[in-house]
């Protein structure tokens, strides 16, 4: 009896022992190794190729043609991603990228900025007549430039010497620069403004084709005369003042002035029935 109670207690306990076991096992929660990261490259014509960095680069794919990516089987780890096209700047993401494994990972919208892309917008603009003499050429890019890189890659034709002044566009990362003549324009040219494949941005990332655009600037003019056209009852005292668009040779300003002539000015008179020409 007492060897019966003994064998029936062992199978009892080795039964309890593994249910336990049993239990202990479907508890035990298994962390995953891997994970992935997701999102959205615009424009999603581009073919763009993205790859995941984790120090050195884990893993790439091309987008498909909503623009969609997916980086999966990504060991756990903080990422950096590389987004590269043709005719695109590349764009680098900060190593701000968490991989956890029980989340994916989804990140914003990614703007590719193509090489023209690069200048948001210049004055004058492609093109443009009766420019001022005294306009200065502003270009705005959409980004921080190396501002040697680009002064050395500026030029305009016929050959201009001036200065760049420089303004930080701070709100949109921006730069800005202007470009003062030493000297007036001259009236009635046709400039033409080169950027050349020299000039690059902070990171280095050059133009692929250089940036052109013209300008024709205004021609010679008067701004008003005092007295004005066909102006009567002048004194005989008075002093002539001419106001032009531009410097002036004094000696061919001087030598293009002109009176009109005694006996026509008499005839003038006469028929007008006035004491003087103006």
């Amino acid at each position: 009896m007492m060897k019966k109670a003994l064998i029936f207690m062992a199978i009892f306990s080795l039964a309890i022992f593994n249910c336990s076991k049993k239990t202990t096992t479907n508890n035990y929660y298994t962390y995953p190794k891997e994970g992935a990261i997701v999102g959205i490259v615009h424009p999603s014509e581009s073919q763009a190729v993205v790859t995941a960095y984790l120090g050195i680069p884990i893993a790439s794919t091309q987008i498909d043609a909503n623009g969609y990516f997916e980086l999966s089987g990504l060991p756990l780890g903080t990422y950096s991603l590389l987004v590269q096209a043709d005719g695109y700047h590349d764009y680098l993401s900060s190593p701000n990228i968490p991989v956890t494994g029980d989340v994916t990972a989804s990140v914003d919208t990614i703007f590719l900025i193509s090489v023209h892309d690069l200048i948001s917008s210049v004055y004058p603009q492609d093109g443009a007549q009766g420019i001022k003499t005294d306009e200065p050429i502003r270009v705005i890019f959409r980004t921080r430039m190396n501002r040697e890189s680009l002064e050395s890659a500026f030029n305009v034709e016929p050959t201009v010497e001036g200065s760049f002044f420089w303004y930080d566009r701070v709100k949109g990362g921006m730069d800005e620069v202007l470009f003062m003549p030493s000297t007036k324009w001259a009236n009635n040219t046709l400039y033409q403004v080169t950027i050349d494949t020299s000039a690059s941005d902070s990171q280095g990332i050059k133009l692929l084709e250089p940036y052109q655009f013209s300008f024709t600037t205004q021609p010679l003019g008067i701004l008003y005369t005092s007295p004005p056209p066909n102006y009567a009852w002048v004194p005989p005292n008075t002093e002539i003042r001419i106001r032009f668009n531009s410097d002036m040779d004094i000696h061919s300003a001087n030598s293009a002035f002109q009176l009109m002539d005694l006996e026509i000015c008499q005839k003038y008179l006469h028929r007008k029935n006035r004491n003087h020409c103006f």
